[in-house]
């Protein structure tokens, strides 16, 4: 029976909401944990970017959740994290209302996995290419294939298509991985100088639309600065289109929402961002997976299963949490378990 031994830390890979829940968990049972991404830092898709001199949320535009434990951490972490009710519009722009609330990060998203993250170790930039079992422990490789040294266990917490290649030493993991496919999304952030008369007072719009999900004017989220307006498109046009180059994307969406405002757009700055794996089509409702004896795990929203949320961003997000609170909890019950089948 494999133990985990506490005294190598615990590998996570994907500074996401997943993988960052997972590491709260471990940690606040004892493990010194390090977490992995290929980006510059925290975030996945709660990552923010720069538009001009100003920021905006890349990702999900809030956080909406049922489950209990998050709304609580949300509400103890007010630093990271407020409450924002947007008025919200159709794509007629008539009868703005405020019908439902969330939270945002403060002063923007990644505020919120940054606070998730605090008490482990964070390695950004750094792509892992191989994750293996041995004597030692697990080892993990670089994208060079140089050694990265050897880990008590690891998490594999990045979308299905890159999680794969991670799972290789448990071929059933990587099978279940292979079989999820995943939602392109094309979004277009926007600073502009001046507010569109057609959108005085709208925060947000959202409805059927062939080439758009949602508008969201990041600018009027709490702690925000400007008039930034984040642009998400469908996910039929996000997919006819995926292998646009982002300058087109670019000009078919500005010219898109300039015509739906009805006047000229004063562009200060844009920012184009393909999610090529946005979220699951469907998601496979395992929770988390756990292999006791390779000591390897995944977390994330492919494997948390259906949300009742009506919000696509909002139940991507719940199930993405849930999926890494899962497998921590799974960690640390098979571990108590072997631990008294030994005894």
């Amino acid at each position: 029976m494999t133990i985990i031994n506490k005294e190598l830390p615990v590998a996570v890979i994907g500074a996401g909401i997943a993988g960052l829940r997972c590491a709260l968990g471990l940690r606040e049972a004892g493990f010194a944990v390090e977490v992995f991404d290929k980006s510059r830092g925290t975030g996945g898709r709660l990552a923010s970017t720069r538009v001009g001199a100003l920021s905006a949320d890349l990702g999900a535009p809030w956080i909406m959740t049922e489950d209990a434990e998050w709304r609580d951490w949300l509400n103890r972490h007010p630093h990271a994290a407020v409450p924002w009710t947007p008025w919200r519009s159709d794509f007629s722009l008539f009868n703005p209302a405020q019908t439902l609330s969330g939270w945002v990060g403060v002063p923007r998203s990644s505020a919120i996995t940054r606070a998730l993250a605090q008490g482990v170790t964070l390695t950004p930039e750094r792509r892992i290419s191989v994750v293996w079992p041995e004597r030692e422990g697990v080892l993990l490789r670089d994208e060079q294939g140089e050694p990265l040294g050897h880990y008590a266990a690891a998490m594999v917490a990045t979308p299905a298509p890159q999680a794969a290649p991670l799972l290789d030493a448990v071929q059933r993991f990587r099978q279940r991985a292979e079989s999820v496919l995943m939602q392109p999304s094309w979004v277009l952030v926007l600073s502009l100088t001046r507010t569109p008369t057609a959108l005085q007072g709208i925060d947000w719009v959202e409805g059927e639309h062939p080439v758009f999900r949602r508008w969201v004017r990041d600018s009027s989220k709490p702690g925000r600065q400007g008039e930034v307006w984040v642009l998400e498109a469908s996910d039929a046009w996000s997919q006819d289109y995926v292998n646009l180059n982002a300058d087109s994307v670019a000009q078919e969406l500005m010219a898109e929402f300039e015509a739906l405002v009805a006047e000229p757009l004063s562009v200060e700055a844009f920012k184009v961002h393909r999610w090529l794996y946005s979220a699951p089509q469907k998601a496979l409702e395992a929770g988390a997976l756990w292999d006791a004896d390779a000591r390897i795990g995944a977390c994330g929203d492919w494997l948390g299963g259906s949300s009742s949320l009506s919000s696509h961003a909002a139940s991507y997000l719940e199930s993405a949490w849930c999926s890494g609170r899962a497998l921590a909890e799974q960690v640390m019950t098979r571990q108590a378990l072997k631990r008294e089948s030994v005894a």
